[in-house]
C-alpha cells in the first residue's frame, strides 16, 4: 500500500515561513517585555529585606554531647498583612510561578537554642504564639510521611511557635503559624538495620559470589577452547551458558562488541550518539532542577535565572527532550517489527510472548534499585536539609513499590510518587502494549498501511488537546519554582499533564510513522519523498521554535483555563515535536553516508558502550543526584562551578554503577530470561551479541526502552529477549 504524499510547493512553502516568523516577532515582544521587566524589577536590597527561605542551625551543635538535644525542622507560614512593606515585598517575589513562594519559611531549629529565647521572654511568651490561620496553599508535605511527628507537634510546637514569631516580630514585625515537619535525636540518627537492609546486602554478596565462580568457570573453559575469541562467541551447551551468564569478561565482550549488522541497523546507527548527548543534557535539567530544591544561602540566582526570558524558552523545550526517546522507541518497534514479521504467518501469541519479553527485560536492574530505595538509601544522609529528598523517598517506596512494577505510577497516585523519574517506564511499556496492539493488527491487515498512520497521526494530535483541556492545563509546561520545592510532587501540571502517556503518545505514533516509511522506502514501494520530508521538517522546528518564544507567556500570564485555543496549542505543539524528530531521524537515515554530518553522527565503540549502558544510567542517575545534593550543607551557595561538579560527578557515578549494574544483574539475567523462554532448540553459533537464536514457534518482539534503549547488534530476524539493550526522564 502506498503512502500518496503530496509535496508542498517551495512558493507556498516560503510564504507560510515567512507569515509565521512574522506572527513569532509580534509574539516574541508581547511574551517578553513583562518578563524582563520582572528581571530588571530583582532589586538585591529590597530582596533581602524579606526572611530568608532557609535558616538552619548546626545540628552538629545541636545534638553533640547532648544526649537529650533535640533539632526540628519547621515551616513557618508567614501571616498576610497589608499595612507591611516586607509584606507586600514578599508578595511581589512569590507572584509568578518560576519564584519561590516567600511567605513560606523553612526553619531548622535546635530546641535548646528556642528554649534560651522563651526563658527570657518569661511570662510574656504567649503573646508571641500564633494559632493555625486558613492557608490555601501548601506549605508541607503530608503527614502520612512524617513518622511520629503528630507527637514532635505536641510535645514542640508551642515552644517553636513562639520562637519563631519573636524572630518575626523583632526582625520584620510579622507573625507566621509553625509547623513541624521534622523531629531528629541522638536516639533516631542512627536507626537499626532491618530484614529489607540485609535483604539488599545479602543479594550484592550473591552477586559477587555468583560473579566469581561463573568467572572462574569461563576461564576454565577458555584454557580448553581452541578459539582465541572464546569471550566473543555463544556457547552451545545450555549448561554452559547458564554457568557463564555472570563471567564478568564475557559480559564486558558482550559490552564491547561490534556484531555484523543488517541495513536497517547501519541506517540508524547515529541514534546511539543522540541518545547519549540528550541523556546528557536531560541529566544537566536535573541538576538546575536539584539546585531549585535544594537548601542555598542565595535563591536569588536561582530565581533571577529562572526569571531571565531566554531561560524560560530553554526550559520550554527542555522537558520534551524525553519526546526525543519516545519517538526513537516508536521508530525502532515498528522497523524491528515489520523486518520480523515479513513473509511470515499471522499469529496473536505475539503479543503476549512480546508483553512478557518486555516486561522480564526491565525488571532486574528496576528491582535491585527499589531494593535499594527501601533499604539502604536513607543511610547516605548527612544532612539535615536532605530530610525530605532521600528517608522520605525510602518510606513512599515502601508503600507504592507494586504501582511502579505494574507500569502504573504515572496514573495511579501520581503524587509522592516512588521513584518519580520512572514515570517515564510507565508510559513508555503502556505505549509499547499500544504500539504492538497496532503492528499486529496491522500485520493481518497489511492493506490499511495508510489509515492505520494517518489514525495515529490525528490520534496523537487529539489525546494532548483533551488532557490540557479536562484538566485545564496550560498549552506548555511553565517553569516552576514553587513546584521543585516539593520535588514536583505536587506540581499540578507535572502530575496531570507531563507524566501522562497522552501527553507523549504523538511523538510515539510519529516515530512509528516513520518506521513505517522507513519500511516502505527501503523496499522501494515508496519513492523517498524528500522534499516532502524537508517541508514537513523546516515547518515542525520553525512552530518549536515559535513555541519557545511564547514561553514567557505562560509563565508571566494566568489565561483562563480550560480552554479550547489553549487545548489547540498544545496540540500543535506536541506535533510539532514529533514531526521534528521523525523527520529528522528519515533525513539522517537517508542522508549520505559519506558525508561530515553522516561521519560525525555515525556509531563509535564509545557511544555504543554508552548507550548500553543507558538503561542503568537512567535508572540510577536521579538517586545519585539526589544523594549528592543530600550532602550538600546548608550553607552552600549556587555558582557556575557547583553545577559543573555537581553535574560531572553524578555523570561519573551514574556511569560507574550503571557498568556495575550491566555486567552484574542486567546482562547475567537477560541470558537466564532467554534461556527460560527459548524452547530448547539446539541454537546456532554466532558472535556473541547477547541474542538467542529464534525460530518460528517462538519470537518475542522487544520494544526499545527510550533513554536505555540501544538499536540491538543482532541478526536480521529479531531474537527473543533481545531486541533491546538496555542502555532512561
Amino acid at each position: 500500500m502506498k503512502f500518496p504524499f503530496t509535496v508542498l510547493r517551495s512558493n507556498s512553502s516560503s510564504h507560510m515561513v515567512r507569515f509565521v516568523i512574522l506572527v513569532l516577532c509580534i509574539g516574541w515582544h508581547l511574551a517578553t517585555v513583562e518578563a524582563f521587566d520582572v528581571l530588571l524589577g530583582y532589586n538585591k536590597s529590597e530582596y533581602w529585606k524579606i526572611p530568608q527561605l532557609q535558616v538552619y542551625d548546626s545540628i552538629e551543635q545541636c545534638l553533640h554531647n547532648k544526649p537529650t538535644g533535640v533539632f526540628c525542622i519547621a515551616k513557618v507560614v508567614i501571616k498576610p498583612d497589608s499595612r507591611s512593606e516586607i509584606w507586600r515585598l514578599i508578595k511581589k517575589y512569590s507572584k509568578f510561578t518560576f519564584q519561590y513562594n516567600h511567605d513560606v519559611l523553612t526553619r531548622g531549629v535546635c530546641l535548646e537554642r528556642c528554649a534560651g529565647v522563651v526563658e527570657q521572654l518569661g511570662s510574656s511568651a504567649d503573646r508571641y504564639y500564633e494559632p493555625k490561620f486558613n492557608v490555601s496553599k501548601r506549605y508541607a508535605i503530608s503527614d502520612w510521611l512524617l513518622p511520629n511527628v503528630t507527637q514532635y507537634r505536641q510535645s514542640y510546637g508551642h515552644l517553636i511557635n513562639v520562637c519563631q514569631n519573636y524572630d518575626l516580630r523583632t526582625r520584620y514585625n510579622l507573625t507566621g503559624y509553625s509547623e513541624i515537619e521534622e523531629c531528629t535525636t541522638n536516639a533516631t540518627r542512627q536507626r537499626p538495620m532491618d530484614i529489607l537492609d540485609i535483604c539488599y546486602l545479602t543479594l550484592l554478596v550473591i552477586l559477587l559470589l555468583l560473579a566469581i565462580g561463573s568467572q572462574c568457570y569461563d576461564s576454565w573453559l577458555a584454557r580448553r577452547s581452541p578459539d582465541e575469541n572464546h569471550y566473543g562467541k555463544t556457547l552451545k551447551s545450555r549448561v554452559a551458558t547458564l554457568a557463564t551468564a555472570f563471567s564478568m569478561r564475557r559480559n564486558w565482550t558482550r559490552l564491547t562488541y561490534k556484531a555484523a549488522r543488517s541495513q536497517y541497523q547501519q541506517d540508524l546507527d547515529f541514534l546511539d550518539l543522540i541518545r547519549v548527548l540528550t541523556m546528557s543534557f536531560i541529566l544537566l535539567l536535573h541538576v538546575f532542577i536539584g539546585m531549585a530544591m535544594f537548601t542555598a544561602q542565595n535563591p536569588l540566582a536561582m530565581e533571577q535565572f529562572s526569571a531571565h526570558p531566554l531561560s524560560q524558552m530553554l526550559f520550554s523545550i527542555a522537558p520534551f527532550q524525553v519526546d526525543m526517546f519516545f519517538c526513537i522507541s516508536g521508530l525502532l518497534l515498528t522497523v524491528q517489527f515489520l523486518e520480523h514479521t515479513e513473509n511470515k504467518r499471522f499469529r496473536i501469541s505475539i503479543i503476549w510472548q512480546g508483553l512478557i519479553n518486555r516486561y522480564l527485560r526491565s525488571l532486574p536492574v528496576y528491582a535491585v534499585l527499589m531494593l535499594f530505595t527501601v533499604s539502604r538509601y536513607d543511610t547516605f544522609q548527612t544532612t539535615p536539609s536532605a530530610y525530605k529528598i532521600m528517608p522520605k523517598v525510602r518510606l513512599i517506596c515502601r508503600q507504592k513499590w507494586w504501582i511502579n512494577f505494574l507500569y502504573i505510577n504515572n496514573y495511579y497516585q501520581p503524587e509522592e510518587q516512588c521513584l518519580i523519574h520512572t514515570w517515564y517506564l510507565a508510559a513508555d511499556f503502556q505505549l509499547f502494549v499500544i504500539g504492538l496492539v497496532v503492528l499486529t493488527v496491522l500485520w493481518r491487515f497489511p492493506k490499511a498501511t495508510f489509515w492505520t498512520a494517518v489514525s495515529l497521526g490525528v490520534v496523537g494530535f487529539l489525546l494532548p488537546m483533551i488532557n490540557t483541556y479536562l484538566h485545564a492545563m496550560d498549552a506548555m509546561m511553565p517553569l516552576t519554582m514553587k513546584g521543585n520545592e516539593y520535588q514536583l510532587w505536587y506540581d499540578e501540571y507535572f502530575v496531570k499533564s507531563y507524566q501522562a502517556t497522552e501527553t507523549h503518545c504523538c511523538s510515539y505514533f510519529c516515530g512509528m510513522i516513520a518506521g513505517l516509511l522507513y519500511y516502505k522506502i527501503t523496499r522501494k514501494e515508496l519513492p523517498l519523498p524528500i522534499a516532502t520530508i524537508k517541508n514537513v521538517f523546516t515547518l515542525a522546528y520553525i512552530s518549536i521554535i515559535g513555541f519557545a518564544l511564547q514561553a514567557p507567556l505562560y509563565n508571566m500570564m494566568r489565561f483562563s483555563k480550560p480552554s479550547v485555543w489553549m487545548a489547540i496549542l498544545s496540540g500543535v505543539h506536541k506535533l510539532s515535536i514529533g514531526s521534528f524528530y521523525s523527520m529528522a531521524f528519515l533525513l539522517l537515515t537517508f542522508h549520505d553516508r559519506n558525508s561530515s554530518l553522516r561521519r560525525w553522527f555515525s556509531g563509535n565503540a564509545l557511544s555504543r558502550a554508552m548507550a548500553r549502558l543507558g538503561f542503568g544510567f537512567y535508572l540510577v542517575q536521579m538517586t545519585v543526584l539526589k544523594v549528592v545534593f543530600g550532602n550538600y550543607p546548608e550553607d552552600t551557595r549556587i555558582n557556575v562551578q557547583l553545577i559543573v561538579s555537581t553535574f560531572c560527578s553524578t555523570f561519573i557515578l551514574s556511569y560507574g554503577i550503571a557498568l556495575f549494574a550491566f555486567i552484574f544483574i542486567e546482562k547475567p539475567f537477560d541470558v537466564l530470561f532467554k534461556l527460560l523462554l527459548s524452547n530448547g532448540n539446539k541454537r546456532k553459533t554466532e558472535p556473541n551479541s547477547a541474542t538467542v537464536q529464534s525460530n518460528g514457534n517462538i519470537s518475542v518482539i522487544s520494544s526499545v526502552m527510550g533513554p536505555g534503549a540501544m538499536v540491538k547488534q543482532n541478526e536480521k530476524v529479531i531474537k527473543h529477549g533481545s531486541s533491546v539493550e538496555h542502555g532512561p526522564n
